[in-house]
């Protein structure tokens, strides 16, 4: 489905992400872990246009879509998320999913301006896709609450459906889990594995590594901008340079 090759980002003399090549099979949970540091968000940059890569090449469907910007790769597909919440914060709840499913507008602009009944049927078709995400996050009673009024682990939830608004097939989950409390936390990944079971593919950044074991299909370890490791929730548990450099030896 997402084949990276030989994927390569500097910064100066710094080497973010070094010849990386991996792929991430469709319908699949796949986990993208590593310290601090290790090229992760870099990865996610790089995949979805908002950085070009200095060598090395992003296919997505057998398709070649290394330096399209993200406006273009999102319309292909592929939806991420940011670690900071990313949302129009004036905006309610409901508001930003409408505005985030025009990603996909089919009807043209004169018959958007003149309110045609094409228009007013895919703005109708948006607001009930608005209206099943508030559903599936648990968040209906939130929908005409302002955006920036939300609890700072609720803004990442949402951050979450409004990428899953713009209809993607792909996900990218920059630390989905980061600031939520323990319910919130169990909420999400209930949520996650639901949307896996329907047919999406997703691809996770986080250090909660007992959500990664449990959650993931497969697991990539990137550590100083290498490949480090690559395999089942049991293998990478299991290998010794993925505990020396990142699990320690208490997850061995």
């Amino acid at each position: 489905m997402l084949r990276v090759h030989d994927l390569t980002r500097r910064f100066g003399r710094l080497m973010a992400l070094d010849h990386v090549s991996f792929e991430i099979s469709a319908g699949t949970i796949h986990g993208l872990i590593g310290p601090n540091g290790s090229g992760k968000t870099t990865f996610f940059n790089l995949v979805t246009g908002f950085l070009p890569a200095n060598e090395g090449k992003v296919f997505w469907d057998g398709r070649d879509v290394t330096g399209l910007p993200p406006h273009r790769i999102s319309r292909l597909g592929l939806a991420r998320t940011f670690q900071n919440t990313s949302n129009y914060a004036r905006l309610t709840v409901r508001e930003n999913l409408v505005i985030a499913s025009r990603n996909h507008i089919e009807s043209s602009a004169l018959a958007r301006m003149l309110h045609l009944r094409s228009a007013r049927s895919e703005e109708a078709r948006h607001g009930r896709s608005a209206d099943a995400l508030l559903e599936r996050f648990g968040m209906r009673d939130l929908a005409d609450v302002q955006a920036a009024q939300l609890p700072g682990g609720t803004q990442k939830i949402l951050g979450v459906a409004i990428a899953l608004s713009t209809n993607p097939r792909l996900v990218m989950l920059d630390e989905p889990l980061a600031g939520l409390n323990t319910g919130e936390k169990a909420q999400l990944m209930t949520i996650l594995r639901g949307l896996c079971a329907d047919g999406l593919t997703l691809l996770l950044i986080e250090h909660d590594m007992k959500a990664i074991m449990q959650a993931c299909d497969r697991i990539t370890v990137l550590s100083y901008g290498t490949l480090l490791a690559e395999g089942t929730p049991e293998e990478i548990s299991r290998d010794p340079a993925t505990i020396k450099a990142y699990l320690g030896t208490e997850v061995a």
